[in-house]
């Protein structure tokens, strides 16, 4: 049996500091805005969750249909999964606003974990291939996407929603 795993680099290729996050979703938690609803009856509101690092500034939102509007803001506990890839370091999928509150590691462990300044990276004691589960806070934009009844006499319809952001 052969197995191969791949990972991806987005940001800069030199390894300088990114230029920044900007990520949203639906709010699928069981107790969240949405009441852990990912399907939505035309005419009902849908709430977006939106991350962004501490550089990125919203500049626009806009949607194809329908209303989007800012409702303030919400403090998630996030659980994820943390892949080292024969690496000491892994990324979270959304910017901490707090240091990691558990970690277990899923068979090998790398040691103690520490949250960098980016508020993204996460440094193991030693270098190696492993799975750490991981739970910290992050602060989530909320949004509200307000949809119509009906888009040209249709009730089964998509809706886009953008959020655009700028690095400084």
């Amino acid at each position: 049996m052969a197995n191969a795993t791949l990972r991806v680099q987005f940001g800069n290729p030199d390894g300088s500091e990114a230029s920044g996050h900007l990520s949203a979703e639906v709010d699928s938690r069981p107790g969240g805005l949405n009441g852990g609803k990912t399907a939505f009856q035309p005419g009902e509101t849908v709430y977006i969750l939106v991350y962004k690092s501490d550089n990125v500034g919203i500049t626009d939102t806009t949607c194809s249909a329908g209303s989007l509007s800012a409702q303030g803001t919400a403090t998630i506990t996030v659980s994820e999964e943390l892949m080292f890839e024969d690496s000491d370091t892994a990324s979270l999928a959304k910017p901490a606003r707090s240091s990691l509150s558990q970690s277990v590691w899923y068979g090998r462990s790398l040691g103690n974990l520490a949250l960098q300044s980016d508020k993204v990276t996460v440094k193991a004691s030693t270098k190696g291939v492993g799975v750490a589960k991981v739970t910290y806070d992050a602060l989530a934009l909320v949004y509200a996407l307000s949809s119509p009844a009906t888009l040209n006499g249709e009730a089964d319809f998509s809706i886009l929603a953008l959020i655009k952001g700028s690095a400084s």
